[in-house]
């Protein structure tokens, strides 16, 4: 069970594997991988900048994975999340759940990218070619 935050690249099918190999006596395996879209309300994002306080998403992080793990029995899981100035069709989060059973591990994956969307201590700013926007969290779900 693992929290990352990190300016670095990753490569989900990596992550994905290494996550698969270390769980087979799990009877399922839910990834989520999120990407840095190409457009918003047809304009074109040349990039985003997101910032956080890594000390407290982690917090807030852990507290509600926790939660998630004891209510409903999952056996693993890793989150991924960049920070920094990302391009489109990068990677932004990846999100991996192992549990006896798909349910679980679908309802993991879902609650952590609401919880990311809406509470987590995160600044969004897309760059457009002539202008930027802070991203505000209830835009986020789109």
């Amino acid at each position: 069970m693992k929290i990352f935050f990190q300016s670095e690249k990753f490569d989900s099918h990596a992550l994905l594997k290494k996550f698969s190999d270390n769980n087979k006596k799990s009877g399922s395996i839910i990834s989520f991988t999120g990407q840095v879209r190409p457009m918003r309300n047809n304009k074109k994002i040349t990039s985003i900048d997101i910032e956080l306080y890594k000390k407290m998403a982690y917090v807030q992080t852990k507290k509600i994975a926790k939660k998630i793990v004891k209510q409903k029995k999952i056996n693993d899981f890793l989150i991924v999340h960049r920070y920094g100035r990302l391009y489109p069709e990068e990677n932004i989060i990846f999100i991996a759940a192992a549990s006896e059973h798909r349910a679980e591990g679908f309802f993991f994956t879902e609650e952590i990218i609401l919880w990311f969307k809406k509470r987590i201590t995160f600044w969004k700013k897309e760059n457009f070619k002539r202008s930027s926007n802070w991203v505000e969290s209830d835009s986020l779900n789109k």
